[in-house]
């Protein structure tokens, strides 16, 4: 009679795990999965049931070089059980102290990236569909405590993903309860981790301290939580909605920058909230993004940084683009009569000579600069404007300032960088893609024309 007994819960977990596989579409029958196993009781469960399911899959299994002779002895049994089964295994060694040290991470941060890196060049290596973690439901609780201890929004409620991109978690729908009575029933081999029972990390804290109360106040506490993550994913579903709605009416997209457009947020409800939303990809904390908020009036030109990104305040929004763009040429460029194409990161320019006859009218374009061969004196250089900086505007009689242009001219601050101009003989003819100069324009009296065109795409 125990006999059956320990069947029929055995043959339980397997139809839920089977169930909830289908209901959450993580497989379809001819998938390849690899199968991460440490040894540990939740892994060597996973592998139990996925070696009674259809799927087609294989083993991979890390060791972090921590542990000494209990983390070989873990290699080794993940080996043997492998070769029981007759499944392929791969095995990696990983010196993951020397790891953290030189990237500045924690042991626990390094032995996750390691791991992942890992496990993803392995499923490309070996055509595999999908990565499976044993991850249950009772690690998803400490997940979500964990989030609320620290701060966060519905996120970091949801607990731990089923999926995400490549990884699965199938036995998500367990309690560590199912999953220990399982293995003790079906006699399954595993190797205990000691440092699970020590309480210096704050999930085994939560482990051992906060989950034994809370589930005395709720036995039911794996289900009511499982209950909860289902809830907060579906408001994560409606809040998004919201979000990308929002987004396109204050957020644009301007090549390599994003613009986020300041009257439209502001009109909307939380728009702390969602100068978040916009910004947290880029790195930026909510208290950061608060103080952006906070301080949203402030005078054009004042900005904000984060490791990979910046945020320019600029007339009415704000411009958020990377800081780890290519810097601007900074190099000065001779161009003589014959050139054809200069090409530099932050500028592309043709020439051409060509009669007057030939080009009638002349182009009104900022973008080309037509000019008097007989004004120009060669070799022209092409450098990155300077203070100081003087031309006579097109149309105009006395001097002005290239720094007063690009200002009348309502230049972002952060792209006057990027401007340049062409010299001939030392005087500035082209505010390029912007300005030509009086004293080189096409006159009755011209014949020939040496023509530049900034093609746009490259942009100043």
């Amino acid at each position: 009679m125990a006999s059956e007994t320990i069947a029929s819960q055995s043959a339980d977990l397997y139809t839920n795990f089977t169930r909830f596989i289908g209901e959450k579409q993580l497989l379809q029958k001819e998938d390849k999965v690899l199968l991460a196993i440490s040894g540990g009781i939740d892994s060597m469960a996973m592998l139990a049931l996925f070696g009674r399911s259809p799927y087609k899959y294989i083993i991979a299994h890390c060791n972090f070089s921590l542990r000494g002779e209990d983390a070989d002895q873990d290699q080794a049994l993940v080996e043997k059980e492998a070769k029981r089964l007759k499944i392929k295994c791969l095995t990696k060694c990983f010196d993951t102290q020397s790891y953290a040290s030189t990237h500045k991470l924690s042991i626990q941060m390094a032995a996750r990236e390691l791991r992942y890196n890992w496990l993803e060049q392995v499923r490309k290596q070996e055509g595999c569909s999908h990565i499976a973690t044993a991850h249950h439901l009772d690690d998803a609780i400490e997940t979500m405590l964990i989030n609320l201890v620290r701060g966060t929004g519905i996120a970091g409620l949801q607990g731990i993903p089923v999926q995400n991109q490549h990884i699965i978690r199938p036995l998500l729908f367990a309690s560590r309860h199912e999953i220990e009575d399982f293995v003790r029933q079906t006699i399954i081999p595993y190797r205990e981790d000691a440092s699970n029972q020590e309480t210096k990390y704050l999930r085994n804290k939560i482990r051992h301290h906060i989950l034994p109360v809370l589930s005395e106040i709720n036995p039911s506490l794996a289900t009511t939580m499982g209950g909860f993550f289902e809830k907060m994913r579906a408001a994560s579903t409606f809040y998004d909605l919201w979000i990308e709605q929002v987004k396109k009416k204050c957020v644009k997209e301007m090549g390599n920058e994003t613009h986020i457009i300041l009257k439209p947020l502001l009109q909307q409800q939380h728009p702390d909230t969602l100068m978040y939303e916009f910004l947290k990809h880029a790195g930026f904390s909510s208290a950061t993004c608060h103080d952006i908020f906070k301080n949203h009036q402030l005078q054009t030109g004042k900005s904000f940084s984060s490791a990979t990104h910046q945020l320019l305040k600029d007339r009415g929004k704000l411009i958020l683009r990377k800081t780890e763009q290519k810097t601007p040429d900074t190099k000065h460029y001779l161009i003589n009569k014959d050139a054809k194409v200069l090409e530099l990161d932050q500028v592309k320019l043709s020439f051409e000579i060509t009669s007057k006859k030939t080009m009638n009218p002349l182009p009104s374009s900022s973008y080309i600069m037509v000019a008097d061969m007989k004004k120009l004196q060669f070799p022209l250089l092409l450098r990155p404007w300077t203070r100081g900086d003087k031309m006579i505007p097109l149309g105009m009689k006395g001097y002005k300032k290239v720094s007063d242009m690009l200002t009348d001219l309502k230049i972002p601050r952060h792209k006057k960088k990027d401007i340049m101009v062409l010299e001939s003989a030392g005087r500035i003819a082209w505010l390029v893609g912007l300005r030509i100069d009086e004293r080189f324009k096409v006159s009755d009296q011209s014949s020939e024309l040496f023509v530049i065109t900034r093609q746009p795409d490259k942009g100043l």
